[in-house]
């Protein structure tokens, strides 16, 4: 089994109601492109590239296959999905003895910019569709917990607490694909956002069992409450003391167990979610003025140019110049 692996069966411990809404906000999509492949048979196989700063995740709606990853074979049925955290080079077969071969030489049909189908043996009786998705998760809050989760969730669709709801939503899916409705393509992807977000959604409820340290500083009631704080206010000119205060704890205790809980100080987690948003507006394209360094808690531009440069390792200009795929992992 790969090393870092998750099969999903029951939720475990709940994460409490605030916390998890928290998170589950930050759980935005962007879709990158979507796929929906019939292949007949079981002598096909298709080889992935790891698509840079994404995750990938595949659907069955019908039949059978095989996502073999680095050596590692997951057999998946219908209703199954196989979420793939961060890039890995990976195939999709209808057999373990089956040869892949690069997706490219496929006759892919592209529907739209995002939208691509692919039909593979169509003689054969036995036939498997399976839906996949690339797709990127770009608050900071989102990428940490994405940088958190094992770099494979399998979730069963019989065995998972989502599985009604999974189930309705493939057999949507399944609906969609098998025909050509005015707007198809839309739902198709829409629905394959869910799913996705279905997928971390059970991770987090079953995530104790992984040591995730942002995950339970998030279910802590007094870090998590700080944490919130930052958060929701990254403009407010926060002090160890001022957080502290929010919680009930003092100074010196507050400091030490929020870095024995997250794994680092106060003032560095500070600095760090500041930055990562000050990234993520300049890669919407937002002009860095003073209105803008004062919204991430900073009184002059040359006082949060200096930051930025130190925390994302270059200045505004040479990130807004930087290529999607050479963008730093926050």
């Amino acid at each position: 089994m790969h090393k870092n692996v998750q099969i999903v069966q029951d939720g475990g411990g709940l994460v409490n109601s605030a916390s998890y809404n928290e998170i589950l906000h930050y759980l935005k999509l962007d879709s990158v492109f979507y796929s929906r492949s019939t292949l007949g048979g079981d002598k096909w196989g298709i080889d992935l590239p790891a698509f840079e700063n994404t995750s990938m995740f595949h659907i069955v709606t019908s039949g059978s296959c095989v996502v073999d990853i680095g050596g590692n074979a997951y057999h998946l049925r219908t209703g199954d999905l196989v979420f793939i955290s961060r890039a890995h080079g990976h195939a999709v077969k209808g057999s373990e003895k089956a040869k892949a071969t690069d997706l490219f030489a496929h006759p892919i049909k592209r529907v739209s910019p995002c939208y691509e189908t692919l039909e593979l043996h169509p003689e054969e009786k036995d036939q498997t569709t399976i839906l996949c998705g690339v797709v990127k998760i770009t608050h900071p809050a989102g990428e940490m917990l994405i940088n958190e989760m094992p770099d494979i969730i399998v979730m069963r669709q019989d065995q998972h607490m989502f599985g009604s709801m999974m189930s309705e939503i493939v057999r949507l899916i399944a609906r969609e694909a098998a025909g050509d409705m005015i707007g198809g393509e839309t739902v198709i992807t829409r629905l394959s956002d869910v799913l996705a977000i279905q997928a971390i959604r059970n991770w987090i409820e079953s995530s104790d069992s992984f040591q995730s340290k942002w995950i339970q500083a998030i279910k802590d009631e007094q870090i998590g409450k700080a944490l919130n704080c930052m958060h929701n206010n990254p403009s407010e000119s926060w002090t160890i003391e001022s957080l502290g205060k929010e919680v009930g704890m003092s100074r010196t205790a507050f400091s030490n167990k929020f870095t024995e809980v997250v794994g680092e100080s106060v003032l560095h987690y500070l600095t760090k979610w500041r930055m990562n948003l000050a990234a993520m507006k300049v890669r919407e394209g937002a002009s860095v003025d003073l209105e803008f360094v004062e919204n991430l808690g900073y009184k002059s531009e040359s006082a949060f140019r200096r930051t930025f440069k130190k925390v994302i390792g270059m200045n505004i200009s040479e990130y807004k110049n930087l290529k999607e795929e050479s963008l730093p992992g926050l």
